[in-house]
């Protein structure tokens, strides 16, 4: 292969030949030495580097073509599971709006609450055809909650739970507001199953299962929620007449949370405390 100096010797030939005697030759600018004007040195580009680059080039782009299938198929495989995920998480959310619709439909459906009954006003008690349809109503609840999962389960739970409690049936209440409790949510609707659970443990005499009930929200819950456990399982232990566990929880209360919405109720249940002693 010709190097550079035969290149430029071979181009300076050809425009002699063709009369182009004024033509500046490359070399001119260099000193005989391979340096410059200012008495640098100049190091040319090496033809092999120049080589290397082509070679290089073509060999990553024959890799590309050679493999083109590969690449279309991983390509195409994401794609495909992209798309899987996607029309499950859609599917999901439809789910979830179809129990939310069915829900609200039994919502219609279920007798209003009157002052009478939320006061406990009524001296005859309630109608039979009234409390027969909240019985329904409960159980269709139930049918919805046994179905669904995540958040639509829960609510259907409670709504059941609170359609037996209207009715009267204590025991389908417990068991309801406990199938709540077991789907383990978070956050204010964890913690909204959790506490009516609790309380109707502790309104049957259940108070270690109420006291345990409420402690599992420890990890559960945080900011108001947790703060608000906090006060039920002292109020709770207060109510049980178990006072010096009582007093314990609402002066850890008053330690911990200075800047708490909720602080005068510990400070008047250690005032009640302090009372009664």
């Amino acid at each position: 292969m010709a190097n550079r100096k035969e290149r430029r010797a071979a181009e300076r030939n050809k425009g002699n030949d063709e009369g182009n005697n004024e033509a500046i030759e490359p070399d001119a600018v260099l000193d005989a030495d391979g340096r410059d004007a200012t008495g640098a040195p100049v190091v040319p580009f090496p033809d092999h580097e120049e080589d290397v680059l082509f070679k290089t080039q073509m060999r990553v782009l024959n890799l590309l073509l050679g493999h083109w299938k590969t690449a279309v198929a991983v390509v195409g495989a994401g794609l495909l599971v992209v798309l899987a995920v996607g029309q499950f998480q859609a599917s999901k959310i439809d789910k979830q709006r179809g129990y939310q619709a069915e829900i609200a439909d039994i919502d219609r459906r279920m007798p209003i609450e009157t002052p009478e009954e939320r006061f406990g006003l009524s001296s005859v008690g309630m109608a039979p055809e009234v409390t027969a349809n909240l019985e329904e109503g409960a159980r269709r609840y139930e049918a919805v909650a046994e179905d669904a999962d995540g958040t639509a389960a829960v609510m259907a739970w409670l709504k059941a739970g609170a359609a037996w409690s209207r009715a009267g049936n204590v025991e389908n209440e417990k068991a309801a507001l406990a199938h709540a409790h077991a789907m383990g949510a978070s956050d204010v609707l964890g913690w909204s199953a959790a506490s009516q659970l609790a309380a109707v443990q502790a309104n049957a005499g259940e108070i270690d299962d109420a006291l345990a009930t409420l402690g599992s929200l420890t990890t559960k819950v945080s900011g108001l929620e947790a703060e608000q456990t906090e006060l039920a399982i002292s109020m709770l232990l207060e109510d049980a007449g178990r006072t010096g566990e009582a007093k314990a929880g609402f002066q850890a209360f008053v330690d911990t949370h200075k800047n708490s919405v909720l602080l005068e109720q510990a400070t008047d249940g250690l005032a009640r405390l302090a009372a009664d002693q």
